[in-house]
């Protein structure tokens, strides 16, 4: 992968992949056989809805946050564009605004402030960007609290673990200099 538009369109399905497989497969494990007769349900439907989306504003920043670790160069100009680019993707990324939201505007604010303050620090490793995405899914799915126990956890794994693959997928299929090139242009 070279170009920006190729980048665009990984970040997308990365982020839009990690957070339909996580709450989509959180909720057919607690609900079980039950599943498919749920979906027939309007309040569950609308609350799996909602949760996929917030899950889909958490993993396109955590999916951000590891693309700019990974790509991010040495020396400043380069590395301030490049973060520039990448937080750029943001807001056009996130897509029309969903049934349950009126706006973006507090994902987008919570991301700039997150992505300022993680581009500044040594690149997070897969497995601890993905936490509070984690707690988003764990709250928002439509599963009753009782049942959901002690699951944050669960959700926290299965979340660190396809993270820990997409970074690995990434650090195959980038080509970092064309990337790069790309982002400061």
């Amino acid at each position: 992968m070279a170009t920006r538009a190729e980048l665009e369109a990984f970040v997308r399905g990365e982020a839009s992949y990690l957070a339909q497989k996580c709450v989509i497969g959180y909720c057919r494990v607690k609900t079980m056989q039950d599943y498919e007769k749920l979906l027939t349900e309007a309040a569950f439907r609308d609350g799996l809805e909602a949760c996929r989306w917030e899950a889909y504003a958490g993993t396109l920043a955590d999916t951000l946050i590891l693309v700019e670790g990974l790509l991010r160069p040495a020396g400043e100009p380069a590395r301030q564009q490049v973060a520039d680019s990448l937080a750029a993707f943001y807001a056009p990324l996130l897509g029309d605004v969903p049934a349950h939201r009126t706006d973006w505007n507090d994902a987008i604010a919570a991301f700039d402030e997150r992505f300022s303050r993680t581009r500044q620090e040594p690149p997070a490793h897969p497995r601890n960007v993905t936490d509070g995405t984690a707690k988003v899914i764990y709250r928002l799915a439509p599963i009753h609290p009782r049942l959901k126990g002690e699951d944050l956890e669960v959700v926290r794994g299965d979340l660190r673990l396809h993270a820990v693959a997409m970074h690995a997928s990434m650090l195959k299929r980038f080509r970092r200099e064309a990337l790069l090139r790309e982002l400061t242009a």
